[in-house]
């Protein structure tokens, strides 16, 4: 079967974005594409998924008024008449000591246009709380699937949160200064897109497949099985090199192995099915 990937974002250009200008960098991949997660596991209807990116700012149900902040209500964040001589002035020590207390100067200045940021979307009805949801349907219902956020607006602290909640990563949508360039700089990077979601599978594949390989072990379970498993292991974190006939002798061993005639529990049965997936890529 070939590799089913999942984009979720709440924004149509996002979406026709990424199909147009980053999805064919994502060679022999399968990409599905929907606003939020429920949507994304009805059009998936049973198929595995093994990598969703996740955008982390969306609309969050029951948040915000929807209206455009008063600028009178950003302008004391935002700092208006600022003076940036003050950030140069009584600095004590020297070298390193002296920049560091600098930069801290210069990010409290920035702190405080992301906190008007976080004021701003939240009274759009806009907050991480999108991508944080996503996640946690993901690990439920996928565990396993890699899961990236995806973004241009979230913060430090927002990506700290997809990390904390079990995100494999997060990655940075492209900017632009419009919709055009935007669609020009996601074409640009889509390359790199797809070698980080790449490794993420890889990542997260070798750690369910190392788990399933200990529990087999412990119980006893097929020893063809958990050799099998090791040889994926060596082709997934780059401890042997790496190739496409090492992928597929691998995938020929996983699947030379009976699933059925084996006493396994769904939950390994659907990482073993993941690998298949995941090593026909290449094979």
């Amino acid at each position: 079967m070939q590799p089913t990937f999942c984009f979720i974002d709440d924004a149509d250009f996002e979406l026709e974005n990424f199909q147009k200008n980053v999805a064919p960098a994502f060679k022999g991949v399968e990409f599905v594409y929907a606003r939020d997660f429920e949507r994304a596991l009805h059009k998936l209807n049973g198929r595995r998924c093994l990598c969703f990116l996740l955008d982390i700012y969306g609309a969050a149900p029951g948040g915000g008024s929807g209206d455009l902040p008063d600028p009178e209500s950003l302008a004391p964040a935002l700092g208006q008449g600022f003076e940036v001589d003050s950030l140069y002035q009584d600095l004590a020590g020297e070298g390193g000591e002296r920049a560091n207390q600098f930069l801290r100067r210069l990010y409290a200045r920035v702190q405080a246009t992301q906190e008007a940021f976080t004021a701003a979307a939240e009274q759009l009805g806009q907050s991480a709380a999108f991508g944080l949801h996503s996640l946690a349907q993901v690990r439920e219902n996928q565990p396993w699937a890699a899961a990236l956020g995806y973004s241009r607006k979230a913060l430090y602290a927002d990506a700290a949160a997809m990390c904390l909640g079990g995100a494999d990563g997060v990655l940075q949508k492209p900017q632009g200064a419009d919709e055009a360039a935007i669609a020009k700089a996601s074409h640009q990077a889509a390359p790199e897109l797809a070698m980080a979601s790449f490794a993420a599978v890889d990542r997260r594949l070798a750690g369910m497949t190392g788990l399933v390989g200990l529990r087999l072990c412990q119980d006893g379970v097929s020893l063809p099985l958990v050799e099998a498993l090791q040889a994926t292991i060596g082709q997934l974190n780059g401890r042997e090199k790496r190739s496409a006939e090492g992928r597929r002798v691998a995938l020929e061993k996983l699947k030379a192995v009976r699933l059925e005639d084996l006493d396994l529990e769904q939950k390994d049965v659907e990482v073993i099915l993941a690998l298949w997936d995941w090593l026909s890529l290449e094979s």
